[in-house]
């Protein structure tokens, strides 16, 4: 009896060292996040890290590579056609792909997604409008599917990255419904959901567990990282903190790329002084990006040389960047008829050159803003600095209620994006030209870009829109933040796009004990 019990009790304490060495072989990783996603069913998830995770766990037809460029998830290969006017994409999808519960995708899914995706009566999603460009889904047999426009538009291949490829019981059809209802093909599925976390177990055997963790605040985020509680952080970080991390924690690496995303200067073009060119030159030549850029931004972010940064290959446009140069700007202003005043204020008649600077809230936002008021008082020119909480400030945005603005664009993944921003018929309420920017050449160009399906006839005539931009200083350009994540070494593989998608963690190798 004393034997048997020997016997036992050596098993157990054998057994436990070998259960808890066999969890570790999991390999979980832990992600931080700036912020928890809103939704994360694919058919309300709105804000970028609930779309994030749902690259994850969800295929869509297409997305984006790192060059902006479309590539299939689901499909094989696609091709573009013109019926008359009708915009036709056929697809023919991979062969090998299943749902999480063994059924075969095949194209009737990609038919029934659609429906879900635009059904207006029950699900209700949030992409119903933008998806409803899609006027007919034709099923040619279980591998090749074509979807229908009434009209071409560039937008249509792009805004396919929103329509998830999903499975769904008749009788779990519902509005608001929830994640838990929806069988995916992606290579993730949500095995745990909650305020400050998220964890997606993986579908395919030997890849690591992926657990995000919300971090709000970058103090904490720092600590962690120091003490290898995050592996890995995809966490919005200041400038300062960043540049702290690089010179304090060892063993972590940054992986860091130009993003997509612009900072800009809004300018009012019906403003006195404003809608004068020379005038809207000589502030950009006032502003120091370069130094702002190292000193203040810490090298995080890259100055910006036309709306799109160089991820756009096909689109960028060189040359478009401003230098330092307060000399050309007094010549310009001076040509403009401005004197300077005995307060070395520039002065038109009776007037002096001064402008009203609206700025949200944000406390790197202002100290940014902060220094570009004293580099244009320097040069002549009188700022009144706006603070206003993010609403007040969102609101007098949007109307156009500002003599100049600093703005951010986040989350365009194409060309379509200048229609809205600077065309003349988008002037608010209609979009959001919200510096009524007025240039008849420059819709031209857009007009015929909108109506051409050759890509390189379609990339030329934005670039010749974009060109003009850049030349009538429609918006003031001035820098690209960078796309910065920060891993342990341990973490391999890691090629961050610049528009922040979660992709690159699928290739992602894990090294880390």
């Amino acid at each position: 009896m004393q034997f048997k019990q020997l016997i036992k009790t050596f098993l157990i304490n054998s057994l436990i060292p070998f259960l808890f060495i066999t969890n570790l072989s999991a390999k979980s990783i832990n992600i931080a996040i700036s912020s928890a996603p809103s939704n994360l069913s694919p058919f309300y998830a709105t804000d970028a890290n609930s779309q994030n995770i749902n690259r994850l766990i969800h295929l869509t037809l297409t997305d984006f590579t790192k060059k902006m460029n479309f590539e299939c998830r689901l499909c094989s290969s696609f091709k573009e056609r013109m019926e008359g006017k009708k915009h036709i994409i056929n697809f023919k999808l991979r062969d090998n792909v299943k749902f999480w519960d063994g059924t075969k995708v095949s194209a009737v899914d990609v038919y029934n997604s659609w429906e879900y995706f635009t059904d207006t009566n029950f699900i209700k999603s949030k992409f119903a409008l933008g998806l409803s460009r899609i006027k007919d889904v034709r099923v040619l047999n279980s591998n090749e599917v074509e979807l229908v426009y009434d009209e071409y538009n560039p937008d249509n291949l792009s805004d396919l990255a929103l329509l998830k490829i999903v499975k769904i019981d008749k009788k779990d059809v519902a509005n608001n419904i929830g994640y838990e209802k929806i069988v995916g093909a992606g290579p993730y599925r949500i095995s745990k959901s909650t305020e400050l976390e998220v964890v997606l177990s993986p579908v395919v055997e030997g890849a690591s567990e992926l657990v995000f963790k919300v971090v709000k605040d970058e103090t904490t985020l720092a600590l962690k990282l120091m003490n290898k509680e995050i592996d890995l952080s995809l966490a919005t970080v200041s400038p300062r903190k960043n540049f702290w991390l690089k010179e304090n924690v060892k063993d972590i690496s940054f992986h860091n790329v130009e993003g997509t995303n612009l900072i800009y200067l809004g300018v009012n073009h019906k403003n006195e002084f404003l809608k004068d060119l020379k005038v809207r030159k000589a502030i950009s030549l006032l502003i120091p990006r370069e130094k702002i850029i190292k000193y203040k931004l810490k090298n995080t972010a890259t100055p910006a040389s036309s709306f799109f940064s160089e991820a756009f290959s096909s689109l960028h446009v060189k040359d478009g960047e401003d230098p330092y140069d307060p000399k050309q700007s007094e010549l310009l202003l001076k040509e403009a008829g401005f004197k300077k005043g005995e307060d070395g204020i520039w002065e038109k008649g009776s007037k002096k050159l001064a402008l009203t600077f609206r700025v949200s809230n944000n406390k790197n936002t202002i100290e940014t803003v902060e220094t570009m008021k004293d580099f244009l008082k320097k040069g002549g020119i009188s700022i009144n600095i706006s603070v206003q909480e993010w609403g007040t400030f969102y609101r007098n945005l949007k109307q156009g209620n500002f003599d100049l603005a600093i703005g951010q664009w986040v989350g365009f993944t194409g060309p379509a994006i200048l229609r809205f921003v600077f065309h003349s018929e988008s002037i608010p309420p209609n979009g959001a030209n919200r510096g009524f920017y007025v240039n008849k050449e420059f819709d031209s160009f857009i007009d015929k870009a909108t109506t051409e399906l050759d890509e390189k006839k379609r990339n030329n005539y934005y670039k010749k829109a974009l060109e003009i931009s850049n030349r009538e200083y429609s918006y003031i350009n001035l820098w690209h933040p960078n796309i910065i994540w920060i891993g342990r070494k341990c973490l391999k593989n890691l090629d961050v796009q610049p528009n922040g998608s979660f992709l690159p963690l699928l290739k992602m190798v894990n090294d880390c004990e």
